[in-house]
């Protein structure tokens, strides 16, 4: 199932151009700059935290529905790694929570 659907007539949130970003970066055959990857996402996300997480969030939604995506469980492992490296602790009522 694709992992990409076009919401034609309606712009998207931010968290869905990081998660968008985020997919695209999922090619398993790339290779990519870990900091530089972070930094763009969060770029991205207008370095908001709860964007971040948001943006995580509908990458484990997705997931939840469709657990052989391998191309979103690409995404959210960068997602969660740029979320990590970032250092983004998720806060008290957070959506998102990182996993141990």
């Amino acid at each position: 199932m694709a992992s990409r659907p076009a919401l034609a007539g309606r712009p998207q949130e931010r968290a869905q151009l990081v998660w968008r970003r985020a997919l695209d970066s999922a090619d398993p055959s790339a290779q990519y700059d870990r900091f530089a990857l972070a930094l763009e996402l969060v770029r991205a996300a207008h370095h908001d935290p709860a964007t971040m997480a948001h943006a995580l969030n509908l990458g484990r939604t997705h997931l939840h529905a469709h657990p052989e995506d391998a191309l979103a469980r690409g995404g959210a492992t960068i997602l969660e790694a740029a979320i990590a490296f970032l250092g983004i602790k998720p806060r008290a009522g957070d959506i998102a929570v990182a996993r141990r």
